[in-house]
């Protein structure tokens, strides 16, 4: 998440919502088929987790704001190994939502995503969604995308949703005065809304451009971390819901020829 030109304090607060709410996930999920066989997620200690009443808060924000995009028609979830993790941290990696009495396996596919259910029961018990992995080297991240949408492009109100969904869920673990202070500066509850307000689009395959294409007019799109993230105006009203992104990925351009002098 990126907001330029702030006091050290409110970069401080930036960046603790940041480390909360991590970046949008990019790559279209494939859902995994049904194998008929259980997964069991061995005991560990301090395993990676979340509650599942702050990821619920996600699944609140998909259908409040759904009109942003309306020909989605799920948000996944998606566990991503961070940058320190190790390099077999997705490797037999196992998920279930587990409370007192509650006990749901959550496959994942080969992406690491996977869909919430609704449970009264997981929510009035206060449980987790816990994994067979240690803590620490997973980041937690919607994946929102409309039918339709043309391969190699994003559609603008997707990412506006995914938006939704990351501060929704982010707004439930990080201290209250982090949210005022955020509030304050962005002058509105409704941090997505914020024009000044640049989050981030994880891809999974290197980005070599982002470009928004708004009628005739091509708007070149920061590229981030090597080509993994790419910043959309999802506050920028000027841009409808459906305008898209077009995306051209670093493995499409190595063997391009280079243009001519």
């Amino acid at each position: 998440m990126h907001l330029p030109s702030l006091p050290i304090l409110a970069i401080l607060a930036l960046g603790h919502l940041a480390a909360h709410a991590g970046t949008q996930a990019d790559a279209p999920a494939a859902v995994p088929a049904e194998t008929g066989q259980s997964i069991h997620i061995n005991s560990i200690r301090n395993p990676e987790l979340k509650s599942y009443r702050v990821m619920a808060a996600g699944l609140d924000a998909f259908d409040e704001y759904h009109a942003l995009a309306p020909g989605a028609r799920e948000v996944r979830f998606k566990l991503v190994a961070g940058s320190r993790a190790p390099a077999d941290a997705m490797q037999d990696l196992a998920l279930r939502i587990a409370g007192n009495e509650t006990s749901i396996a959550l496959p994942l596919a080969a992406d690491g995503s996977f869909t919430l259910p609704r449970s009264a029961q997981a929510d009035s018990e206060d449980a987790d969604l816990v994994t067979n992995k240690k803590k620490g080297n997973y980041r937690w991240q919607p994946s929102i995308h409309s039918d339709g949408v043309p391969a190699g492009m994003r559609r603008l109100g997707d990412l506006r949703l995914q938006c939704q969904v990351t501060i929704a869920i982010a707004k439930k673990e990080i201290p209250f005065w982090v949210r005022t202070l955020v509030g304050t500066l962005l002058r509105t509850t409704d941090w997505c809304s914020a024009e000044q307000l640049k989050m981030g689009t994880r891809s999974d395959q290197a980005i070599a451009s982002a470009t928004l294409l708004d009628g005739e007019r091509r708007i070149a799109l920061k590229v981030e971390k090597e080509g993994r993230s790419f910043l959309s105006p999802i506050g920028d009203t000027r841009y409808a819901d459906d305008t898209l992104i077009e995306l051209v990925y670093q493995q499409d351009t190595a063997g391009a020829p280079s243009a001519a002098p």
